[in-house]
């Protein structure tokens, strides 16, 4: 039966290079994303300053397509991500980007191991940022571009770093693994895959 391995770390962390790296390490897997099915982002500011205020409830999120996939995956049957259109293959190892952990109960029960990217925020903010900026220069974005930064800075100091500090304290905690986000990305993905081959060895 296939393993599923989920992924957490703030925004910035590089949990999708981590993800591809121990895919690639341990051969036979694959990488599924839960940003190919959340909704969440797509709520005003405004909708989630509210959610966290009302307690910051991870179960408020339904996903019956993401559970789905998940228990078809786990049956080792291929599954469409319905983001991108492309094909998950039945692996031995599936890679899980999984910001909620454990918390979130209609996923928990398929995740057999859970690995956490320890960064500081403001490190993570600045990788993010330096992603950001390279997209738009390549894009000649000018004073839009600038304008954009800036309204993605304001909802970062209203919403996304409360957020991620709850995530760090609901997530992190439930860990198996905790990687060292400032070391190096191959090293630690190295180290990670050793752990789950010991771990997930039948």
């Amino acid at each position: 039966m296939p393993h599923i391995i989920a992924l957490a770390g703030p925004i910035g962390s590089g949990k999708s290079t981590m993800a591809s790296l121990i895919a690639a390490l341990l051969e036979d897997a694959a990488v599924l994303h839960y940003d190919s099915y959340e909704e969440a982002s797509r709520r005003s500011p405004d909708d989630v300053i509210r959610w966290m205020k009302d307690g910051a409830d991870f179960n408020a999120f339904v996903l019956p397509d993401l559970v789905r996939d998940l228990a078809a995956l786990r049956e080792g049957i291929p599954v469409t991500d319905p983001l991108s259109g492309k094909t998950i293959g039945a692996a031995r190892h599936i890679l899980f980007e999984m910001p909620l952990g454990r918390e979130h109960r209609a996923t928990a029960p398929f995740i057999d191991l859970l690995a956490w990217i320890d960064i500081p925020l403001d490190v993570a903010l600045a990788r993010k940022m330096k992603e950001y900026v390279e997209g738009l220069r390549k894009e000649g974005a000018g004073a839009s571009g600038l304008d954009w930064l800036g309204g993605y800075l304001d909802n970062y100091l209203a919403m996304i770093h409360p957020l991620m500090e709850i995530q760090h304290t609901r997530v992190r905690p439930g860990a198996d693994i905790i990687i060292d986000g400032l070391d190096d990305p191959t090293a630690q993905a190295r180290r990670a895959a050793e752990i789950v081959l010991t771990r997930l060895s039948e």
